[in-house]
């Protein structure tokens, strides 16, 4: 439905959209792997062939720097993006990290607190996460399990954004600024979600809503815009020059309402 739309409304859009510098883009990875699991899967070569797009034609800021800007310098965020990964899956080390490093990019991966070391290999080690933080790379929170915040009492939301706060600062030994709701879409998150963010002395907050973030953007419901296995590198360059910001459209209370009504 969503394609539909977007196909149907935005395609002379697209063709003719030329790149947009004036909003902050933050991008959502999630793997890095030739192993097309999940679905937001972005192969090494890919992953390669999109960060030396992005040298070319952007600067690369941390999420730290982008805040600071949003707060008080809008004008620095020009032609401005932000790397972020959800989950902390091990190829955010052995794939992600080696480009990063050759690129001078930071980034910023979003950890759950319980995946770290319980998973087999399948989520990034302490050893991992400690050598990654002396070199670029800041963490955030994504939750102690990854459950939706918005299904959840009040009481249990406190306990998956502040324990996992402390339980990433005690291992890392670091201060942790930053969070990201778990899926991400306006109906994962409320407002009373975002309060218990800021009770809890975070900077910033990460959805996964899609779009760039404007001058008035809040900084605890930031865009993000996500980068999934199906995207060729034409639709990788529209979505980071605006030609895909129709998209948003799927965040709005309507279509929430309608996609609870026919889904």
């Amino acid at each position: 439905m969503v394609c539909i739309f977007a196909t149907y409304t935005g395609y002379q859009y697209i063709n003719r959209s030329k790149t947009n510098k004036k909003g902050l883009i933050i991008l959502t990875y999630h793997s890095i792997s030739n192993e097309i699991e999940p679905d937001e899967t972005v192969t090494p070569e890919e992953f390669e062939r999109q960060l030396h797009y992005i040298k070319k034609n952007y600067k690369v800021i941390s999420l730290e720097e982008a805040v600071g800007y949003l707060k008080t310098d809008f004008e620095k965020i020009s032609g401005s993006i932000v790397i972020t990964f959800d989950d902390g899956y091990s190829d955010n080390y052995h794939n992600a990290y080696p480009l990063l490093k050759k690129y001078n990019f930071p980034a910023t991966i979003f950890l759950v607190s319980d995946f770290i070391e319980n998973n087999g290999n399948k989520y990034l080690s302490l050893s991992q996460v400690n050598e990654m933080k002396n070199n670029n790379i800041s963490f955030g929170s994504h939750t102690i399990s990854h459950r939706i915040l918005a299904r959840l009492t009040n009481e249990e939301v406190v306990k998956e954004i502040k324990d996992s706060k402390d339980v990433l600062e005690s291992k890392l030994s670091k201060k942790i600024s930053s969070f990201a709701y778990p899926i991400g879409t306006r109906a994962d998150f409320n407002d009373e979600t975002m309060e218990i963010v800021k009770t809890c002395k975070y900077a910033c907050a990460c959805s996964n809503m899609y779009g760039m973030n404007g001058k008035n953007a809040d900084i605890f419901a930031l865009k993000r815009i996500g980068i999934e296995t199906t995207d060729n590198f034409f639709i990788f360059k529209k979505k980071l020059n605006g030609a895909l910001n129709i998209l948003s459209f799927k965040d709005t209370k309507f279509f929430q309402k309608l996609k609870r009504i026919f889904f």
